[in-house]
């Protein structure tokens, strides 16, 4: 147990070790994570994008493609937010929000990825035509796994 007088220097360590998690939870599929130890306490929890290019080899903090990456074949990969059930449609039996060779607009929900009984709309981030979707209705899912990929429509906003 620490001494009074060395709190601070307990802080500090708890606020390097908490930093050292954050960086190893890099590339790995936790978004949330809570540790507690006595009166310690350490959340950590994380934000993911739904969109980047297809076949990056890995996105860039901000969600982005990593610099210098390929697209594949010009597409946008739409991306899990999160682990979950993809869905296709908003209940079942509903029409799906999208099929192969819709446009969609940025910001339109295009499926859903259910995560303990949340359920979450994926939306892609600049508008498309629906070229393939991957995923299988009910299927589950990784964290930035690819769900579809939307190719750019030329002439049209």
């Amino acid at each position: 147990m620490a001494e009074p007088d060395h709190d601070g220097a307990l802080t500090d360590r708890l606020a390097q070790q908490a930093r050292a998690l954050v960086e190893r939870l890099e590339g790995t599929t936790v978004q949330r994570l809570t540790i507690q130890a006595g009166d310690a306490r350490i959340e950590i929890e994380r934000a993911v994008g739904v969109v980047a290019p297809a076949a990056a080899p890995a996105p860039a903090a901000d969600g982005g493609a990593a610099p210098g990456a390929a697209e594949q074949d010009g597409r946008n990969a739409v991306l899990a937010p999160l682990v979950g059930r993809f869905y296709r449609a908003g209940q079942p039996g509903a029409a799906p929000f999208v099929e192969v060779g819709d446009v969609v607009d940025q910001g339109q929900t295009v499926c859903i990825v259910e995560a303990m009984k949340m359920m979450n709309e994926v939306a892609p981030a600049a508008p498309g035509r629906v070229a393939e979707i991957l995923v299988e209705n009910g299927e589950f899912v990784e964290f930035e796994q690819v769900l579809m990929y939307l190719e750019p429509v030329e002439g049209e906003a």
